[in-house]
């Protein structure tokens, strides 16, 4: 693009290159609006400037990102994945449906996101992880999550991802398949919900020497806000005719 202000205005290309240091140095100190102002007067000088093939939207990108200004960061992205290639668009993407899922109420481009992040490069942990998180949590797309959680414990064990998966299983009605992953997920990381939810797989499977063991669990770790859990999921209905049952729940 010999047109360019960086090929037309003598010195520019020292000074974009100036600026863009400027800008990195800042973000790296965590002075992000400062970041953020230095990135902005490149952009306004020739936003089609590339340092290392990196463009200044998607620096500034990554910076409203760190503010928590995800719209902004958003329209960054965007530019960034039009003007950069392929190698590049992966991260974008995959930030880029973060923002989406910070802001609530876009599952469905953070999903989209992910997706494109997946196809460009697969075997990255992260898309597969959070776009299975969305999955399970937000949309109800319950085997799509396992498949997603399947694809990630594959690789790299997270507890969150055991506790998902467990949490999908159950949603389908697979208690029993659903208890080695929650007990995966506790080995790794101790949780007062992932305990809930081994009750909940323990009335389904049913165990109910197991799921008792884990109302108790629960109930003594934080019973006020547990106890509409047991009183509400219908899957612990078979218990209600119990004594021990409105015993263990104080009623």
């Amino acid at each position: 693009m010999p047109d360019r202000p960086m090929h037309t205005v003598p010195g520019l290309s020292t000074r974009l290159t100036a600026l863009y240091a400027d800008g990195m140095r800042a973000s790296i100190e965590g002075r992000l609006h400062d970041a953020v102002a230095v990135f902005s007067e490149a952009i306004q000088l020739d936003d089609h400037f590339l340092q290392a093939n990196v463009t200044l939207y998607a620096q500034r990108a990554f910076v409203y990102q760190r503010l928590g200004d995800n719209v902004a960061a958003i329209r960054d992205y965007g530019r960034a994945i039009e003007m950069e290639a392929p190698a590049n668009q992966a991260q974008y993407l995959f930030h880029r449906g973060m923002c989406f899922t910070a802001l609530g109420g876009h599952e469905e481009h953070a999903v989209n996101d992910f997706s494109r992040a997946i196809a460009l490069s697969p075997d990255q942990p992260g898309p597969y992880h959070l776009r299975g998180k969305l999955y399970a949590t937000d949309l109800g797309r319950y085997p799509e999550a396992i498949a997603d959680f399947d694809r990630l414990l594959a690789v790299h064990p997270v507890a969150e991802a055991y506790q998902l998966r467990g949490y999908a299983k159950l949603n389908l009605g697979r208690g029993r398949e659903a208890i080695p992953d929650l007990m995966a997920a506790n080995r790794m990381e101790q949780d007062t919900y992932t305990d809930y939810l081994l009750a909940w797989a323990g009335a389904i499977a049913p165990t109910t020497s197991c799921s008792i063991t884990r109302w108790q669990a629960v109930l003594a770790a934080d019973g006020e806000a547990y106890r509409p859990y047991f009183l509400d999921n219908d899957d612990f209905a078979r218990f209600r005719h119990q004594p021990r049952f409105h015993q263990i729940l104080g009623m």
